[in-house]
């Protein structure tokens, strides 16, 4: 039988998979009755995986959902102590951060000038798989940064960052070497659905939208646990996915230090890699640029007493909500940062109350639509290339990455759609590419 056929609907834009044999929790769908249809079985099979973790009250899906790795791509799982690596992902704190500018479109009009600021942004950052970043933080800041996030820069506003540092509970846990080799690569971009794009709103007004994660760090901390974990669980060859830690254990107090480091690794990426996007706005453009907001999807938090993992999706605060209190988004919510696709676009999304039906989340992105090794076989390279030409968008590479092109992703209008249908988020902003770097050869 198929699992949808067990679905039961709450409203346009919500539907609920009811707990079934070896599940311990109901399943919460958002997704339009048209994103419904199009949902593949296996995803549907990994979210009943979701929910048979112990420890596991809650599973939610997101609009862009799709098959990802024991759990979709496009979850939020809350659990009662039990900490899961595979709903934090190999990326640990991949997500995004959004620049404001003082530019407008006339600023930015001229193609040469954008050639210009992509090879400035290039110049100052590492690009591309395994490339080491930018050598502005030293050895011996190093372990100050993994431990204390943001405030290791001493010069950022702890508002405008999701978490300025993700708490280290014992700092004394060992860093594995093989991610410590990897220290190098803050200030790197990386390579796959990683980019940093320079974008115009409805208004004319210019932003720039980076998307990174704990590059080869985040990576070797991940993999380490993963294979502990199934050992210590005496899982078969190939079943690492299906790790679950206990949290007041010893091997789950070092996942939890270790994957807030990550975290911490992270956003002091996002922020060096935003540092020299500003420097090379204003060597190029003599313009002016600051970090709007800055946030994770690919994240393990403490909310309400509980964990709350995002995979492949973005929390969502309204106005109002407590962890708010006291910051620049108390009476707004925080923003949300949706990227879309290079040829489509993104947008900023600021939560409605109802987010707290779906453990205030939402999508992170548009979600994939073909995968990668399909996209290469199906696609055009000299249809896709003449399409982005013909909408002014430029490239750092010289074809079109066509893994990560418009048709690889769904309909950012449906999912957005879905997400307003569900009373979850609100659209704000609309933000349209123009100039885009992408980890590609």
């Amino acid at each position: 039988m198929s699992w949808k056929q067990t679905l039961e609907q709450i409203s346009p834009g919500h539907h609920v998979l009811p707990k079934n044999k070896g599940m311990r929790c109901d399943a919460h769908l958002f997704l339009s009755g048209p994103l419904l249809a199009e949902v593949e079985e296996e995803v549907l099979a990994q979210v009943v995986n979701a929910c048979s973790f112990p420890g596991a009250t809650r599973v939610v899906l997101t609009p862009d959902c799709h098959v990802g790795y024991g759990v979709p791509i496009g979850t939020a799982i809350e659990t009662e102590g039990v900490l899961l690596p595979t709903a934090a992902g190999y990326d640990i704190g991949c997500g995004m951060v959004q620049l404001s500018t003082s530019l407008t479109g006339d600023d930015v009009a001229d193609v040469a000038q954008r050639r210009r600021w992509l090879d400035e942004v290039q110049r100052r950052i590492g690009i591309g798989v395994g490339q080491p970043g930018s050598a502005r933080i030293s050895k011996k800041q190093f372990p100050e940064v993994i431990r204390h996030g943001a405030k290791a820069l001493r010069h950022h506003a702890s508002d405008v960052t999701e978490r300025t540092c993700i708490p280290v509970d014992d700092d004394r846990t060992d860093v594995p070497g093989r991610a410590l080799q990897k220290a190098s690569q803050l200030g790197s971009l990386g390579g796959g659905n990683h980019f940093c794009e320079m974008q115009v709103d409805a208004h004319g007004k210019v932003w720039v939208m980076l998307h990174t994660g704990s590059r080869g760090f985040g990576w070797n901390i991940a993999k380490e646990f993963f294979v502990r974990g199934a050992q210590l669980l005496g899982l078969k060859s190939r079943s690492e996915d299906q790790v679950w830690l206990d949290w007041d254990s010893p091997i789950g107090r070092d996942y939890w230090n270790l994957h807030n480091m990550a975290a911490n690794f992270a956003i002091v990426n996002r922020l060096l890699i935003a540092e020299a996007v500003c420097e090379a706005l204003e060597a190029v453009f003599g313009g002016e640029a600051s970090v709007y907001y800055e946030i994770s999807h690919n994240l393990i938090q403490r909310e309400g007493g509980r964990f709350v993992a995002r995979k492949g999706a973005t929390r969502a605060f309204p106005k109002g909500h407590p962890a708010l209190h006291g910051t620049a988004w108390e009476e707004t919510g925080h923003p949300i940062l949706i990227p879309g696709s290079m040829e489509t676009g993104s947008a900023i999304l600021f939560a409605e109350a109802g987010a707290k039906e779906s453990l205030y989340s939402v999508n992170h992105g548009a979600g994939r639509r073909l995968s990668r090794s399909a996209a290469r076989r199906e696609l055009s390279q000299k249809d896709t290339d003449r399409r982005m030409a013909g909408k002014g968008i430029l490239l750092n590479t010289r074809h079109t990455p066509l893994d990560e092109s418009g048709p690889c992703y769904k309909n950012l209008d449906d999912v957005l759609q879905s997400v307003e249908l569900a009373g979850l988020a609100t659209v704000h902003q609309r933000l349209t590419p123009i100039a885009c770097i992408k980890g590609n050869d």
